[in-house]
């Protein structure tokens, strides 16, 4: 006598836990959804117990029923490495159900993976590293617009001086702070510059670096 099986769209289906379900608590396909919206939805495909997010189902070596064994979540570093205070023994029910990223029970406790562990280290670095450097930037910005318009003073009267020292503070206000810098070079190199005059820089000039590393040590230290 054949058995009957029941038929389904394809060998995958139902065999994965749907992201937008774990993530959200639904999912706007609803009963269209080829994924599972809760593990009591899984099944088997065709080769077998499937390898999902949630579990991953391995044989003993007596060849009994498979044993489930929780892996570390790739997304997560701590994932199931503390028990949940949601979780209720007595109705193995938690708040947030399938999305719940705590242990329901010790033996979902997890160590973590010192491989994500360091992956995770390593873009929490690198994501600060990114902040500096914006900051710096926009430090450099401020600090230019500072010098150039102070040195202004330095030049009354001459008129080519102060139009280019406003064609520098455009071009740092629009972040071309290379372009900024060129131009106080241009004017402070010259050889008509006095010793008065770039003594009067040079102290614009410190004023506004001591105020630059100021504000850079309040954001470090932060």
């Amino acid at each position: 006598m054949q058995v009957n099986q029941v038929q389904f769209p394809n060998q995958k289906y139902k065999t994965q836990l749907c992201r937008h379900f774990i993530t959200n608590g639904n999912c706007a396909l609803g009963a269209r959804c080829q994924f599972a919206h809760g593990r009591q939805e899984l099944r088997a495909n065709a080769n077998g117990f499937q390898q999902n997010p949630e579990f991953i189902m391995h044989q003993n070596p007596q060849g009994a029923l498979p044993i489930k064994t929780q892996p570390i979540n790739p997304m997560i570093a701590n994932y199931k490495t503390q028990l949940c205070k949601h979780f209720n023994p007595q109705t193995g029910l938690c708040k947030n159900g399938a999305t719940c990223t705590f242990a329901h029970g010790e033996q979902e406790l997890n160590q973590i993976n010192p491989y994500f562990q360091n992956q995770y280290l390593a873009m929490q670095q690198q994501i600060k590293q990114q902040n500096q450097a914006q900051i710096q930037a926009e430090l450099t910005q401020q600090i230019l617009i500072m010098i150039l318009s102070n040195m202004e003073h330095i030049f009354p009267g001459q008129q080519d001086i102060i139009n280019l020292l406003k064609q520098g503070q455009e071009k740092a206000k629009q972040g071309d702070n290379q372009g900024a810098s060129e131009i106080i070079k241009l004017i402070i190199h010259d050889e008509q510059r006095t010793k008065e005059e770039k003594q009067q820089y040079q102290q614009i000039y410190n004023n506004a670096q001591r105020h630059y590393d100021s504000k850079l040590k309040e954001y470090l230290n932060q």
